[in-house]
């Protein structure tokens, strides 16, 4: 009877037996060994080097015992194999044939993982966001969603979000729930915001501890709160943005120290002023930052028309001279004209001579010229004038109109950049639709109907969380990025393509997911502050909780969709194996346990330099069991990781299933069979 079951070897993978009710584990294994979770070998994945060949990585895979193994690439633009800056265009069709088919026949079901180099999404390159590094960006994604559709059944392409510089404490410093983070100590004082020009993509960096010094105007008596006064007595709203307004305000006067007042503002003004302005106007709110450029640019306009005024106030003058001397040039033209040479010497004498310009002049020796040469060289005079005049004043309302033009133009980088990268993820999510679907002239792949096998599931776009100090390495910005593409791509997919509303979101839901990465996660850990008086356990408490509850959320909200699992300390992206540092992975797996068993999640497995026993480590920590032949008992998973695995010698230990019952699997003698 017992030779009529199945038979597993030690590399198969549907193998666990959990303990039954009951069952006390042995004695000798510790406890952090005692399976918990349950989970099969056949739900954990890990990822191949992405510095090499993506082929002999995945054979090596399938030999360590893999069923989910994960290809990436760390290059972008031209390859180079020997630099390991790999990218996906290295790898041929017959490359690629063979991938895909040696995954078939091993039943191993992969993912991809374009370069971590392929730029930020929103475009973001040194200190603007540029177009055409988005275009960039977004081409190194289609690039790996071309492998992953000739290579792979469907699943996550996966890409990192790292969009742009921002400050940690001032979007994540929560005072109710008590999660606070913060970058260093003065990071509430000292932290820099950026505003972005839309129209050229230029950062403008704006630090709070600088302050802004803008003169002091007249209020307007009946409500000095809303208005200011203008030289005819008028009100001017506190809140215009119209130049000709701005610049009839009048400013105070100080006749003891003789120069007009000024205020100095400070980042809780410029806050005051935030909340005033979008209270004012709740269809066009402005942050702190925003108020801080205002002012800036508002000194600059009133400076640039100051200037305007104080030199072009003697323009009309200087124009009406300069036609008068023109009119006087053609009558002495005429007169000298009609006068002998010999008698001309007594129109030199009824014009006093010029010897020079300024106060010197009456010390040089005059020069007798006829009228009429002299007036041409005071009308050249008035031309040098009226053309500085020109220069100085015109330049001068050049410069404040360019000051109005970029109020206008300025806004925070949040919103610049959001639209921008929900924009490239939607275009990369239609792209995965398209190539999915995209006919095999060889008949050897994806929906061809000449013989072609369809995918198993979707082929869709997984963004990680990267690291926190960049925009879109906190679970919250994830969730809002996913959320901001899967509306872009349901738009596109009903303007562009012609689906229903109902039809355009569930296709987008499907084609744009979320990564959750649990090392990248763990280090917010460094920038969690401490309660005073708290110990270093309470604190670790509290942040896991923090850590889980995002976690929560991902799942409630139907975010996630692919999982990376490695390990740190809190501190950096190390890549410790699984259970080896302290990020709650256990906890996390547990809470994702259910989608990862209907094969909603794939968990994925990245080791570092220890390979193979990186996916050993997450099998340990994920509760598969393992039978030592030799003693007829589970031994512990030190000695297995230690005696066969990259060992030629034979194992001598069955996985989870393969282990045979003692109580069934005895012989007539009633001797156990091993």
């Amino acid at each position: 009877m017992i030779f009529n079951q199945s038979y597993y070897s030690a590399m198969d993978r549907g193998y666990y037996i959990p303990l039954q009710p009951g069952e006390q584990p042995p004695s000798e294994i510790p406890p952090d060994v005692v399976p918990e979770l349950g989970l099969s070998p056949e739900n954990i994945g890990i990822s191949a080097p992405p510095f090499g060949d993506q082929l002999q990585a995945l054979k090596a895979k399938v030999f360590q015992g893999a069923s989910k193994v994960e290809l990436g690439f760390m290059g972008r633009g031209k390859g180079s194999m020997q630099g390991g800056n790999t990218t996906p265009e290295m790898f041929g069709k017959d490359e690629r044939i063979d991938i895909r088919e040696l995954a078939k026949v091993n039943k191993v079901q992969l993912t991809t993982h374009a370069t971590p180099n392929a730029g930020s999404l929103a475009g973001f390159g040194q200190d603007r966001f540029d177009e055409q590094v988005r275009e960039s960006t977004l081409h190194e994604i289609e690039r790996a969603v071309d492998f992953a559709a000739d290579t792979t059944n469907g699943g996550a392409v996966v890409v990192h979000a790292q969009e742009y510089p921002r400050p940690i404490r001032d979007y994540f410093y929560d005072e109710k729930s008590g999660y606070k983070f913060k970058a260093f100590p003065e990071e509430e004082e000292r932290a820099v915001r950026y505003l972005v020009d839309q129209r050229s993509g230029q950062m403008q960096p704006v630090r709070k501890n600088m302050p802004l010094f803008e003169p002091v105007y007249k209020d307007h008596p009946k409500d000095p709160e809303n208005f200011w006064v203008d030289v005819d007595g008028k009100p001017i709203s506190k809140t215009t943005t119209d130049t000709y307004q701005l610049f009839k305000r009048v400013p105070k006067w100080n006749a003891e120290r003789t120069d007009f007042e000024v205020v100095k503002r400070t980042w809780e003004d410029f806050e005051r002023m935030s909340k005033q302005w979008t209270r004012d106007h709740p269809e066009n709110p402005k942050t702190p930052e925003e108020m801080w450029i205002k002012i800036q640019l508002e000194n600059q306009i009133l400076q640039g028309k100051g200037s305007s005024l104080f030199y072009g106030r003697f323009y009309e003058d200087a124009q009406e001279n300069y036609e008068k001397l023109k009119k006087a040039l053609e009558f002495y033209k005429k007169i000298e004209k009609n006068t002998p040479v010999d008698e001309q010497w007594k129109l030199m004498e009824s014009i006093p001579g010029v010897g020079g310009r300024g106060y010197g002049a009456r010390f040089v020796p005059q020069k007798n010229k006829l009228p009429s040469e002299l007036i041409e060289e005071q009308m050249k005079q008035e031309e040098m004038e009226m053309r500085y005049i020109h220069e100085a004043s015109a330049s001068a309302d050049a410069r404040a109109k360019e000051a109005q033009e970029n109020i206008e133009n300025y806004q925070p980088v949040k919103k610049y950049a959001e639209k921008k990268t929900a924009d490239t993820l939607a275009r990369a999510a239609m792209y995965a639709m398209d190539r999915e679907r995209k006919p095999s002239k060889e008949g050897w792949r994806g929906w061809d109907v000449r013989g072609g096998e369809k995918f198993e599931r979707p082929l869709f776009i997984a963004v990680e969380n990267f690291f926190p100090e960049v925009h879109g390495g906190h679970p919250d910005e994830i969730k809002k990025i996913v959320i901001d593409s899967r509306e872009e791509l349901a738009k596109k997919l009903q303007s562009e393509r012609g689906m229903s509303k109902d039809s355009a979101w569930k296709e987008a839901e499907e084609r744009i997911k979320a990564t959750w990465d649990t090392s990248h996660a763990n280090m917010w850990r460094k920038y969690f502050e401490a309660k005073p008086g708290e110990s270093m356990e309470q604190t670790d408490t509290r942040f896991k909780k923090w850590y889980l509850q995002k976690a929560e959320e991902w799942k409630r909200e139907n975010i996630i969709g692919h999982v990376h699992v490695s390990d740190n300390f809190g501190w950096e992206d190390e890549h410790v194996v699984p259970g080896q540092g302290n990020a709650p992975i256990k906890e996390f797996i547990n809470l994702m346990k259910d989608k990862v068993e209907k094969g909603e999640v794939d968990i994925i497995v990245e080791p570092a330099h220890q390979d193979v026993k990186a996916m050993l480590g997450g099998w340990k920590l994920f509760g598969s069991s393992i039978y030592g032949l030799q003693a007829g008992r589970r031994d512990s998973w030190l000695d297995v990781e230690r005696s066969y695995f990259g060992r030629n010698a034979p194992p001598y230990f069955l996985y989870g299933e393969s282990a045979p019952d003692p109580e069934s699997w005895m012989l007539w003698s009633g001797q156990r069979l091993e």
